[in-house]
């Protein structure tokens, strides 16, 4: 959650190109070997602030005004809904892929010291209240269920279980309405294309060899 706006080498705004282009494009470019592999799965990233973000999209790259935080909300409702997207792309076009989401609910990381600052009011909360943020191999848990578990299902979406998703152990998480929104996700998912210069239609292996093929004048993400 940088002050002021910035952006990638790539010309993205920096939190929606950090946290959820980048990853876009690189499951894009990763496409050939999953489906070669054996029970692949793809477990993406969101946050338990993704309830209260929406996707702007008139500007999605946050030209018109910059706000850190929404910015951010947005860039983890994006992952939601990629991850939601995803799965469904799989079934309909046979990639065998399991697609994931999953949430740390509230760790004790040094994002709010090192982004906001330790004398915003973000930062003020995670010194004082230290005691209610989780330990970070905590927040970890429901990622590595997603990844390891059995039991962790296709489309599924995974967070704590405790305090309102905030602290815990892996449970399934309740997605915000606003990442169930197929129209919106499925122009998300186009938007992001053109975007990144990626599609996941055109990529492929070609003897026995991954060749990924972009229909995209220059691949930026």
């Amino acid at each position: 959650m940088p002050p002021r706006r910035e952006t990638t080498p790539d010309g993205f705004e920096l939190q929606m190109g950090t946290n959820y282009l980048g990853h876009f494009a690189l499951t894009a470019y990763l496409l050939p070997l999953l489906r070669h592999g054996r029970d692949p799965r793809v477990v993406t990233l969101s946050s338990i602030a993704a309830r209260s973000g929406a996707i702007d999209f008139d500007d999605l790259q946050s030209e018109r005004g910059y706000r850190p935080m929404q910015a951010y909300r947005q860039s983890k409702l994006a992952c939601l809904m990629f991850a939601f997207e995803l799965q469904r792309r799989s079934d309909a076009a046979g990639w065998c892929l399991t697609s994931i989401a999953t949430h740390p609910g509230i760790s004790r990381t040094d994002l709010l010291h090192n982004a906001p600052g330790r004398l915003s009011v973000q930062g003020l909360a995670r010194s004082v209240l230290w005691f209610l943020f989780q330990p970070v191999a905590q927040g970890a848990l429901p990622t590595l269920f997603a990844a390891t578990s059995p039991d962790a299902r296709k489309g599924g979406y995974y967070g704590p279980d405790r305090l309102g998703e905030t602290r815990g152990y892996p449970t399934d998480a309740k997605p915000p309405p606003q990442s169930l929104d197929l129209k919106a996700a499925s122009r998300l998912w186009e938007e992001s294309s053109l975007l990144t210069g990626v599609d996941f239609r055109q990529c492929k292996v070609l003897s026995n060899t991954t060749h990924l093929i972009s229909t995209g004048a220059d691949n930026r993400a």
